[in-house]
């Protein structure tokens, strides 16, 4: 496998997205018709002092025993949907429910080829009443599972005519209102079927970034109902890159309780509320502004990756032979040329991570004013699904914003505050925490009102 084409595989690339969309033209109605909410630009300190709930994992009982935790979420009863993969190619997803206390509800989750059984699913997305629909890149279909693990139904992937011909798109998802997900389409793989100069069939699979869209999909019928509701800014030959520049701004959403979803796709401040439709009703902004990226950032950026690539595929601790072995079997030095040339966008976003919480609420991360965007804010790989990482993510300032677009305040970079992997009703919220052993625990918490 090439360095580039390796890429694609390795989730911890910056996630490509959308500039400003205040400063174009867009097919539906946005932030033109808008208004403007200025939020103040000095911080004001939240105390980040939570309730401890509960804890599970570590082992305590054999359904605490997890290995790679991939998401959470919360029901309207309190109830917390656990996804988590085995350690090795293949294992199969399972998904255990745990309720507002702790106390062990349900697990299900079992390979195999037929409805309900998992061939390639890696994550799940959870609805308010419990209903859970896992994507099954085996299948080419969403597996529904009704309250309390019961196998409901199956829906067809979108058809192939309607997209890459044949080919496939890797979502990811947020549940939404009226059994509907919330999808951007991050990566794009096509499958190609050809002849060999002696007359053998050859076959090849591409890679590369998904459109810059948000669509709406309906999984309450036979097949996926996929509709497009936001359509973002995005470089020239975007689709076509192998890789995306370092610090180009993520595209950031999640959903609100009434079917609406926020979203932001720029470099600056400027977040956006939106109906169900896409149709953007405010748009709130801080004066804050993105870093300009200079020479030094951009070496120092650089230098970076290459000593990523020297842990990863170095080899230090082997032989020399057997060292130089396996960095030519893993185009080592392809890698490193990579590292020192890779692109970086011209300016540090300042928004890195984004959640609404139960009531409607905001949470905003905000890069570190003397760090880099975080890298891995997604996991899985294409063919398996990706989902949002429910790793914890560097230590930086998190924005609170009320459900009516009110500034609350800002938890400092050195108060403790993380960026919930789930938020739930009555205040309550998840997070993963690992022990020295790489052994995940889910830890609990409840939030105060004021900051919901």
């Amino acid at each position: 496998m090439t360095p580039r084409a390796a890429l694609f595989m390795r989730i911890g690339n910056a996630t490509a997205c959308a500039v400003c969309l205040l400063c174009r033209a867009s097919p539906i109605p946005l932030t033109a018709q808008a208004p403007v909410v200025e939020l103040p630009a000095e911080d004001v300190v939240l105390s980040a002092e939570f309730e401890d709930v509960f804890r599970v994992g570590g082992g305590g009982s054999p359904w605490e025993l997890f290995t790679s935790i991939t998401s959470l979420a919360f029901d309207a009863s309190g109830n917390l949907h656990i996804t988590d993969v085995g350690p090795d190619l293949g294992d199969v997803m399972r998904i255990v429910v745990v309720d507002s206390l702790g106390g062990f509800v349900t697990e299900f989750g079992r390979p195999g080829e037929g409805p309900g059984e998992f061939r390639a699913a890696t994550s799940a997305v959870t609805f308010r009443d419990g209903t859970m629909v896992v994507a099954d890149y085996g299948h080419r279909a969403y597996h529904v599972f009704r309250p309390g693990g019961e196998f409901d139904r199956m829906v067809r992937f979108p058809s192939e005519t309607e997209r890459e011909s044949p080919g496939t798109r890797t979502y990811l998802l947020r549940a939404a209102a009226g059994e509907t997900l919330l999808g951007y389409p991050k990566r794009a793989v096509t499958f190609q079927q050809g002849e060999t100069p002696g007359g053998g069939s050859s076959f090849s699979i591409r890679q590369r970034e998904g459109p810059r869209v948000l669509e709406r999909l309906g999984v309450d019928g036979n097949a996926v109902r996929a509709e497009e509701i936001v359509s973002a800014w995005a470089p020239a030959e975007f689709e076509q890159v192998n890789r995306v520049a370092a610090f180009t701004p993520k595209l950031l959403f999640d959903v609100l309780p009434d079917g609406g979803f926020v979203f932001t796709d720029s470099t600056g401040y400027a977040i956006k509320f939106a109906t169900s439709d896409g149709t953007v009703v405010r748009v709130v902004t801080r004066p804050i502004e993105a870093r300009t990226v200079t020479e030094d950032i951009r070496n120092h950026y650089r230098e970076l990756r290459v000593a990523q690539v020297e842990r990863d595929f170095g080899y230090s601790d082997l032989p020399p032979e057997v060292r130089d072995q396996m960095r030519e079997a893993m185009n080592y030095e392809d890698w490193l040329d990579e590292a020192r040339s890779y692109p970086v966008h011209g300016e540090v976003p300042v928004i890195d991570d984004l959640r609404t919480t139960w009531t409607g609420g905001v949470w905003v991360r905000r890069t570190p004013e003397d760090g880099y965007p975080w890298e891995d804010h997604v996991a899985g790989n294409l063919l398996s699904g990706l989902a949002f990482s429910t790793a914890q993510a560097p230590a930086s300032p998190i924005d609170v914003i009320s459900a009516g677009g009110r500034y609350v305040g800002t938890f400092s970079r050195q108060s403790g505050a993380t960026m919930f992997a789930a938020f739930g009703p009555g205040g309550l919220v998840a997070f993963v925490e690992k022990d020295e052993f790489d052994v995940p625990t889910v830890v609990v918490k409840r939030l105060p009102p004021e900051v919901r």
